[in-house]
């Protein structure tokens, strides 16, 4: 793309690099479709959550615009900050709250009202010993399947944290058959897609 003033001293564009399409450039080498049930969650710090993962998405993302303010025309220019939306995940309860706790869990690892000795505990329980520099945060990896079940796409997550955890209802006019979910929000620095 290039710029160029015209005689008023407006902005004008105009793009250098066309590109033509034929028949033959148009078809896609892979032309399966996405299915929405191939897919792998994995933690480092919720096994019982990545276990009963029901639903998660590819969060969205998207970048401010900068005004470039002329006379005759306001032209806008992409900014240069990515803001990325949460990662939701949806999970089934199981009977001893283990997923859910697991996640409850997390939260008081770094927000506990009862302290500091507490936070440490239990941070250290699910890092699993370990000691690492960052230990309110994990990685998580999305690994996207494809329609033979072999990993075609990794989405990676670096310093993944929850930011809120949905509740718990129970009711009597329920049947037994229905599933108790829970959703969580966790917020991340970036993430990263890799071919598998």
């Amino acid at each position: 793309m290039t710029f160029q003033r015209d005689l008023f001293g407006g902005l004008f564009f105009y793009d250098l690099n066309t590109i033509t399409m034929t028949a033959l450039t148009r078809t896609p080498q892979n032309t399966n479709l996405l299915q929405p049930t191939k897919y792998l969650l994995t933690f480092s710090r919720i096994p019982n959550v990545q276990y009963f993962c029901q639903a998660v998405n590819l969060p969205g993302v998207s970048v401010g615009q900068a005004p470039l303010n002329f006379p005759s025309v306001d032209v806008y220019a992409p900014g240069n900050k990515l803001t990325y939306n949460n990662l939701m995940v949806t999970f089934t309860v199981d009977e001893a709250l283990q997923s859910w706790t697991e996640m409850y869990n997390w939260f008081r690892s770094f927000a506990s009202p009862n302290g500091e000795s507490e936070r440490n505990r239990l941070s250290s329980l699910q890092n699993q010993g370990k000691n690492p520099p960052k230990p309110w945060y994990s990685d998580a990896t999305l690994t996207i399947l494809t329609n033979l079940n072999n990993p075609s796409i990794r989405v990676n997550f670096t310093n993944i944290f929850p930011v809120s955890l949905t509740d718990l209802q129970f009711d009597t006019k329920m049947s037994a058959d229905d599933i108790i979910t829970s959703d969580v929000a966790f917020v991340y620095d970036q993430f990263e897609i890799i071919s598998a």
